[in-house]
């Protein structure tokens, strides 16, 4: 599975428990629907990669049903920054979200932050 993820090129470096978070975010937001978002899909939604309106519910899910520590794991794990999340909620108009509301916090105490001062997960 991990070749799937060949244009992100941190992939190789990725620790196992980097994808299990990423693969347990998608398959929450999954669980429900019919068709199935990937985890490429996902991370470049996310990253204002991909903007087909199809995968807007997915985006939703992602801020409504995956548990806060998952998707703080995500920024944690370098996938996506805080900032990166706060975009896809504007880009998405993911409202109402206990979620939306706590990256909005988050991404407002990231400004100034250097990589070097986030978490190493490996």
């Amino acid at each position: 599975m991990v070749e799937a993820f060949s244009e992100w090129h941190h992939i190789s470096k990725m620790s196992k428990s980097a994808f299990k978070n990423l693969t347990a975010a998608v398959t929450t937001i999954n669980t429900p629907m019919p068709f199935r978002i990937d985890e490429d899909t996902l991370l470049a939604c996310l990253k204002g990669q991909n903007f087909e309106r199809k995968w807007r519910v997915y985006v939703q899910a992602l801020f409504d049903e995956v548990d806060v520590s998952v998707i703080h794991n995500l920024v944690l794990d370098h996938f996506v920054s805080f900032d990166d999340l706060l975009k896809a909620i504007d880009t998405w108009q993911v409202t109402e979200s206990e979620n939306e509301r706590w990256i909005r916090e988050m991404a407002s105490f990231e400004v100034g932050r250097s990589h070097a001062e986030s978490a190493d997960r490996t």
